[in-house]
């Protein structure tokens, strides 16, 4: 790429940007990054190994935390409504399938049920967009602080094996900044547009007021932080929630006959989320490897029995509710009113 020591031209940049933001680049690098964690995640493992591991499993307990995981999930719904009664009421049952139906895009390469979530509800239900969006990044806000919550909880009981723990404190930071860049949009509302609006300016004029709509309807998405109770309703119901996704994989734990405290369910839940964040389809390979790391790391679990659990946690984590989250697309109405304009 380099001729007499020179940086290419800028042209040859100007290509290789276009081709790394071409959907089709990103889903071939997303597929390319899940097949080498896969097979990072397998090398240290036999495949009859994790079959046994899998048929000693308890039907049980199996059965047990898959029902947690669906009703984390009912959970997760039920705090949306909360955190949305700011924008407008919207009941359960629409805020499950959007959700469920976010989560089952989310396996596709991109997260694009991120998107997709919020963009079903307001299609469902004629509501303004960006303010759902908004809420979706104040729960992932939520969602960090709870995980680091019961993270600390476990070492504060004590780790067998207290190294390793670098890879938690980038994404700790990310979510300290985006703690801070959200509370400082809500209470400095008018210093943040004020911000924003030296961006806003850069684009062509006829695009410029409905941008600074957008941007302001995407504000309005964090109002729960401005009410005290909403805010600590939804922060309880985050604790709760994590609580039980860490009950779902303490009977996965059981299942399987593995001798760790409960606390370990904090410490991989925590990995299994790091992994998450890997830009893989579904969490796959990096949801594996985090889970299978944390176990055979930290507490000594066999790799083969703790590949197993990452398969079998992976599977009725984000198993049923993707069926659901189908039926849910395939019943929504062909063509919907359009959302009513952003405030």
């Amino acid at each position: 790429m380099r001729r007499n020591g020179r940086r290419p031209a800028p042209a040859v940049w100007a290509a290789v940007k276009a081709i790394w933001k071409s959907r089709p680049a990103q889903i071939v690098a997303s597929l390319l990054l899940a097949g080498i964690l896969l097979a990072l995640f397998l090398r240290q493992v036999r495949f009859r190994e994790i079959a046994d591991a899998v048929a000693s499993v308890s039907i049980g307990w199996l059965a047990v935390a898959t029902g947690i995981a669906l009703a984390s999930f009912a959970i997760r719904a039920l705090r949306w409504t909360w955190l949305l009664s700011p924008v407008a009421r919207v009941p359960w049952l629409p805020a499950f399938a959007a959700t469920a139906v976010g989560f089952a895009a989310n396996n596709l390469p991109g997260k694009v049920g991120e998107v997709l979530r919020p963009a079903f509800l307001a299609r469902t239900r004629r509501l303004p967009f960006s303010p759902l969006l908004a809420s979706i990044v104040l729960e992932r806000v939520l969602d960090g602080v709870a995980v680091v919550i019961f993270f600390a909880f476990a070492m504060a009981a004590g780790l067998p094996r207290a190294g390793g723990l670098g890879p938690l404190g980038l994404p700790a930071l990310f979510m300290l900044v985006v703690c801070g860049a959200v509370a400082f949009a809500v209470f400095q509302r008018a210093r943040t547009e004020a911000f924003l609006d030296l961006f806003w300016r850069r684009l062509p004029e006829r695009f410029q007021p409905r941008v600074r709509s957008f941007a302001g309807s995407f504000i309005d998405g964090f109002g729960p932080l401005r009410r005290p109770r909403l805010f600590a309703l939804a922060s309880a119901g985050s604790l709760g929630m994590w609580f039980v996704i860490n009950v779902q994989l303490w009977a996965l734990f059981r299942a399987f006959h593995v001798p760790v405290p409960f606390s370990a369910a904090y410490v991989v839940t925590a990995f299994a989320v790091l992994g998450l964040m890997v830009p893989t389809p579904g969490g796959l390979g990096s949801y594996h490897v985090a889970v299978q790391f944390a176990l055979a790391y930290f507490y000594g679990v066999s790799f083969a029995t703790a590949s197993a659990v990452a398969l079998l946690a992976h599977a009725i984590s984000f198993g049923p509710i993707t069926v659901i989250g189908l039926g849910f697309l395939l019943a929504a109405p062909a063509r919907a009113s359009e959302p009513p304009p952003n405030p």
